[in-house]
């Protein structure tokens, strides 16, 4: 690490996202879950390697993926939930080959493409910088797209496949100030950074600093002392979808009641610890 500092942030953040094996109350908080109805026939999908949020190897297929099937069960809704490439399973969906995908960030292109629904969650973008990389990302007019943009500039940035750069990030890749390389996964990017081979990782604090801890190369990656934006994560649904604003609705009612019987809280805690304001 860059400073004794830096390395208590990013060991920080590590600690932050270590799954708990808790046991938290169904959706039937409070009251009695409606019965599930009969399977529709188009399934969710997610994608992998998305720690705490998605991944087939997470308790409850992630924290998402877990408030996903809870709040459609409250509307009296049942789905499978397919793991697959982030690219496939989003492809899937705007062609109606599947319901709905998940978490994902709204951008502009995508906002012509799906329906997104309410908040999913609220989570910061951190900047995760090479040691290798004599770059700093000090956001000097308020981070986010809005600044700290031209710290990016000539540099190398990673963006795995299926993901989006926010949006004042792209309008830069756009105008050739800014290189970007774009690698099967999350995991092959944080390996990218580690190396050298590019300078700077933004994504949000949790999924960032899980990845970082399965590689095993935090001493050659530091994070930068300022979030980058705050962003929100939604399901989305592709918008020819036959029913797509009803599943959207259905899925809102049901993200609600969870919030409202305590249940939302409840599934933060099993799944990951909130990190230190």
């Amino acid at each position: 690490m860059r400073s004794s500092a830096a390395g208590a942030a990013l060991a920080g953040l590590l600690l932050c996202v270590a799954p708990a094996q808790a046991q938290v109350p169904g959706a039937e908080a409070g009251g009695t879950a409606p019965a599930p109805a009969p399977y529709t026939g188009l399934d969710l999908v997610t994608g992998g390697d998305y720690a705490p949020y998605t991944g087939d190897d997470l308790p409850g297929g992630g924290l998402v993926t877990d408030l996903v099937r809870r709040a459609f069960a409250v509307g009296g809704r049942r789905y499978d939930v397919r793991f697959m490439p982030w690219k496939r399973g989003y492809d899937g969906v705007v062609a109606g080959r599947f319901l709905a995908t998940f978490p994902y960030i709204r951008t502009p292109e995508r906002e012509r493409e799906v329906l997104f629904s309410d908040p999913v969650m609220e989570v910061r973008q951190f900047v995760y910088l090479s040691n290798r990389s004599g770059m700093e990302f000090n956001g000097r007019t308020g981070g986010g797209d809005s600044g700290g943009l031209e710290d990016f500039q000539g540099r190398t940035i990673c963006q795995p496949v299926g993901y989006a750069l926010p949006a004042g990030l792209e309008a830069v890749v756009g105008q050739g100030r800014l290189t970007r390389q774009t690698p099967s996964d999350l995991a092959a990017c944080v390996r990218m950074v580690a190396t050298g081979r590019a300078d700077v990782l933004v994504i949000d604090e949790f999924s960032g600093a899980a990845a970082i801890q399965r590689s095993g190369l935090a001493d050659d990656i530091r994070v930068a002392d300022r979030p980058f934006a705050v962003v929100t994560l939604h399901l989305v649904v592709g918008r020819g979808t036959p029913g797509a604003e009803t599943a959207v609705a259905v899925f809102n009612d049901g993200l609600n009641a969870l919030k409202r019987q305590g249940v939302y809280d409840q599934l933060l805690v099993s799944h990951t610890l909130q990190p230190a304001p």
